[in-house]
């Protein structure tokens, strides 16, 4: 008698957890980006719910480093996260998007130093005058991301001119309410690499004081398109030297640096397209955004007040940061 009662009482515990999984709402939609299998559970061996199909705009619940929880046929699922787009919070006040670490501040060098990522041969050399997002400030140092390396690098906190970032809910004209930054070969032993180079100063350049007007769009190709010898690119390799040649290669990484800032403000995201499904070099995986002649990254900004967008390259480092745009400025002008 108590073995069936005790199997009644597990029984019960189990209909009640999956009840209460089914009424949980989710805060996240994405787009996925191929046909999809379904499975019940976040393994490769799990048995299958079914399929569905590109394009399908779905309610995510919890997007995982390797599988994303789903709305699926009045119940959930689970599949790849590789494979599903556009993330975002249904609600994007409420937070950044999943996935995001969220930095605190940037950092001016102040005097040439190197840093040593784990496994690496050879230090890194950044120069005076860098700009570095962090990603926090512990103890004696300041820790910030390095390409696609799963642990922060390091270096100390008292090498650089730290200005925090304002909250947005905060922000006065002028503050500066983020920034991101992400690295780059100026190697000339690489074939094409000096042309990347070239790209990613002309793209930082023509980006550099753009204001992003209250509840308007920012369209990368607007300012940077087309991606062409006559608009002054110079040949490159693409997907930052992992494929052909073209005019233009390099421009993805500002559009993806800018992406990536995108990622943690309240933003609504309204076209993005990743490289590949693995990514590229210079950012973990999904968190870059390419653009070319027929593919833009273009979001709207739904803060309650303009933007300013700025640019920052030197030796191999590239810093975009957006700031709340002063009352005088002119939307969709460079002021020089």
């Amino acid at each position: 008698m108590k073995k069936w009662f005790a199997m009644f009482l597990l029984l019960l515990f189990l209909f009640a957890d999956v009840q209460a999984e089914e009424k949980e709402e989710a805060e996240f939609y994405g787009v996925i980006g191929r046909r999809l299998t379904v499975r019940r559970n976040a393994t490769e061996e799990s048995g299958i719910l079914g399929y569905v199909e590109a394009g399908t705009v779905v309610d995510v619940y919890v997007k995982g480093r390797n599988y994303t929880r789903i709305a699926f046929n009045g119940g959930m699922g689970y599949v790849r996260t590789k494979y599903i787009e556009m993330v975002q919070r249904k609600d994007p006040f409420e937070g950044p998007m999943p996935g995001t670490s969220e930095h605190v501040a940037v950092g001016v060098v102040r005097k040439d130093l190197s840093f040593l990522p784990e496994g690496y041969r050879y230090a890194i050399q950044v120069s005076k005058g860098t700009l570095l997002s962090i990603h926090r400030i512990k103890g004696d140092y300041a820790y910030f991301p390095y390409r696609r390396e799963p642990d922060d690098v390091r270096i100390p906190a008292d090498s650089m001119d730290i200005q925090y970032f304002v909250p947005w809910q905060d922000a006065l004209p002028g503050d500066l309410i983020y920034a991101f930054t992400t690295f780059f070969s100026t190697s000339a032993n690489k074939e094409g690499n000096l042309g990347r180079v070239y790209n990613i100063s002309l793209a930082a350049q023509r980006l550099t004081h753009i204001i992003i007007p209250q509840g308007e769009t920012f369209s990368f190709n607007s300012y940077c398109g087309p991606y062409s010898k006559e608009n002054g690119y110079r040949s490159a390799p693409i997907l930052s030297g992992e494929s052909k040649m073209g005019y233009g290669g390099g421009t993805c990484q500002v559009c993806s640096t800018i992406y990536n800032i995108v990622l943690r403000i309240p933003s609504v995201i309204e076209d993005m397209n990743w490289h590949s499904q693995g990514g590229v070099s210079y950012l973990p995986s999904g968190f870059d955004a390419t653009v070319s002649d027929t593919k833009d990254m273009v979001f709207r900004n739904i803060l309650p007040y303009d933007l300013r967008l700025e640019f920052e390259t030197q030796d191999g480092v590239m810093t975009a940061l957006m700031y709340r745009a002063e009352e005088s400025s002119t939307p969709g002008e460079a002021e020089n």
